[in-house]
């Protein structure tokens, strides 16, 4: 066993910003790539035989995987706070 600087909590928090991050610059590519397709074939990600982009999928994901990380640990610091 190895020593570790940070608490359990800590490392889902950051890994919890990191994913929403994540998220972030999926969705930000993922509207580039839109407009861009739009603007050569006349329709956008996904729509008629254009396929969706993997940052289309990635985007949601990311923000769901942060939801999940972030959402236990910040409950239970507010647990903490109101039984004081």
């Amino acid at each position: 066993m190895r020593a570790s600087f940070l608490t359990q909590g800590e490392t889902r928090s950051i890994a919890g910003v990191s994913a929403w991050v994540a998220a972030a610059l999926s969705a930000e590519y993922a509207w580039l790539h839109a407009r861009s397709t739009a603007a050569l074939y006349g329709a956008i990600c996904g729509e008629g035989p254009v396929l969706h982009c993997a940052a289309c999928y990635a985007a949601p994901l990311f923000a769901l995987a942060g939801a999940v990380l972030l959402v236990p640990e910040g409950l239970r610091r507010l647990r903490g706070r109101t039984a004081r």
